[in-house]
């Protein structure tokens, strides 16, 4: 598969969690989290059903991983 499918939510919180990351809170329809090492938030919409391949390399660059990772870690711990 490709590297711009994108990730369900769901997928996308377990991986959070998985990697320390904490919820701070949400602000306006936006859920924002903290993640040790991570130079800002982690900013996604809880309520969608996915999130973009876009969006998700915009906070693993972040997180300082790759969405190559993201897809692996997901095959992995499904």
């Amino acid at each position: 598969m490709g590297n711009n499918r994108p990730v369900k939510t769901k997928d996308w919180i377990a991986f959070l969690l998985a990697h320390d990351c904490k919820y701070l809170r949400t602000k306006a329809s936006h859920d924002h989290w903290k993640c040790k090492g991570c130079f800002r938030t982690i900013t996604h919409r809880e309520k969608d059903d996915e999130i973009s391949a876009m969006h998700l390399r915009t906070n693993l660059k972040s997180m300082g991983l790759t969405i190559q990772y993201l897809y692996e870690w997901i095959e992995k711990n499904r």
